[in-house]
């Protein structure tokens, strides 16, 4: 599965397991950074595997994502119990 900038992606393992993320970097074909802007922060992302995600939503063209707070907003627009 190939994810870019900006996907939202729900944890598949792990103790984030069943959490939505934000995927903030991607650092080759099988790892990214994630951060939700809660627990996970911009400075602080978790190296995931993509077969360790499920994608969600793909990124927004128009949706920017500066800091936390815009990054948590996105999340908790999205209808899905975590």
């Amino acid at each position: 599965m190939t994810l870019k900038v900006g996907d939202i992606v729900q944890s598949k393992s792990g103790h984030d397991a069943k959490k939505l993320f934000l995927v903030i970097a991607t650092l080759n074909e099988n790892y990214v950074l994630i951060a939700n802007g809660k627990s996970r922060k911009l400075d602080s992302p978790k190296q995931k595997n993509v077969k360790h995600l499920k994608l969600i939503e793909e990124a927004s063209e128009t949706m920017t994502y500066v800091d936390d707070k815009s990054i948590a907003d996105r999340i908790a627009k999205l209808d899905i119990v975590e």
